[in-house]
Formats: C-alpha cells, sequence, structure tokens
C-alpha cells in the first residue's frame, strides 16, 4: 500500500471538504480553505492512501511559534496512525522552519484527541469557556516546547513506528 504525505494542492481541495464535512460539525467552507490556501503563512499537509487523501493538516506558522488550526482523517481511516503521522511531520517540519513553540484547541470532550497530542508531549496550558458555539464546550489549549523536545527527537516516533510507517 502506497502511502505518502504531501504538500496540498489546490486540486486536493474536494477530497479535504469532504473529509472535514465528516469530522466536523461546524466544517470549514470551501471559500475559508480558498483563503487559507493563499495566505503564505499557512500550511497544509495531505495524506495520500494510493494517490486519494484520506487526511490533512492545517497550521499556521507565526516567526518561531506554529498553531495546528485543523486536522482531520477520513473515518474509514482512523485509528492507523495517519493522524500522528500528519502531526509528526508538521512538526519536524516547523522544526526546520525554526520554530520552537507549537499551540493547539481541543474540545474537551474529544479524548481520541487529546491523547494524540499527549502521545506526542503536548500539555494542557489554558481553557477557553463556551469556544465551540455548536454546543458551548470549552476548549483547551494545548501546548509543546520543541526545544526540549529536540533533547530528544524520537520524541516524534517510536522506532516500531518508523518501521511499520516509514511516511511518518
Amino acid at each position: 500500500m502506497k502511502i505518502e504525505i504531501r504538500q496540498a494542492r489546490p486540486e486536493d481541495l474536494p477530497e479535504i471538504l469532504r473529509i472535514e464535512k465528516a469530522s466536523f460539525a461546524r466544517p470549514w467552507s470551501e471559500v475559508h480553505w480558498r483563503y487559507e490556501f493563499e495566505k503564505p503563512q499557512t500550511r497544509v499537509l495531505v495524506v495520500t492512501v494510493e494517490d486519494q487523501v484520506v487526511g490533512y493538516l492545517c497550521s499556521w506558522l507565526m516567526g518561531e511559534e506554529m498553531e495546528i488550526a485543523n486536522l482531520a482523517v477520513a473515518p474509514e481511516w482512523r485509528g492507523k496512525g495517519l493522524g500522528k503521522a500528519l502531526l509528526t511531520t508538521a512538526l519536524r517540519m516547523g522544526l526546520e522552519e525554526g520554530v520552537r513553540r507549537v499551540w493547539l484547541e481541543v474540545r474537551e470532550g474529544n479524548r481520541v484527541a487529546q491523547r494524540l497530542y499527549r502521545s506526542l508531549g503536548f500539555v494542557v496550558v489554558g481553557r477557553r469557556k463556551g469556544y465551540y458555539p455548536d454546543t458551548g464546550e470549552d476548549a483547551l489549549i494545548m501546548g509543546l516546547s520543541l526545544t526540549q523536545a529536540l533533547e530528544n527527537l524520537n520524541f516524534l516516533t517510536t522506532k516500531k513506528e518508523r518501521r511499520e510507517r516509514p511516511w511518518g
């Protein structure tokens, strides 16, 4: 099975939108995504299986900081390590671009995503009360210091994961 992580292209947008709609109660619109593709500080990665987009990650670079703005994997491909591979790739690319601190927001009730982020060293650093307008749910603010993680670059993947998933 051919798995690849690469920079997203405009022609990937229909699949990104399909995954977005399947993943979020309030998905980003096509107009929003087109705007993201135009912004110089935005990085959009996709993971493909046999050349079919099955997941994506959108991040924003701001000096030495990066925010993970959006991450999703198609429902039929979840639980296979593709989200972790996308996030790991984004962190590595961030390091190459001088990023030292990474932030993200996650629904308080999204335990699966929190487990993924914690597995890579993210910690809860704050809370945004009532952040999600559809439910009024709080957002947890999670952060990761890449400068501390540099002491052990293997925080991104274990040896076993690198053998089994060479794309990440």
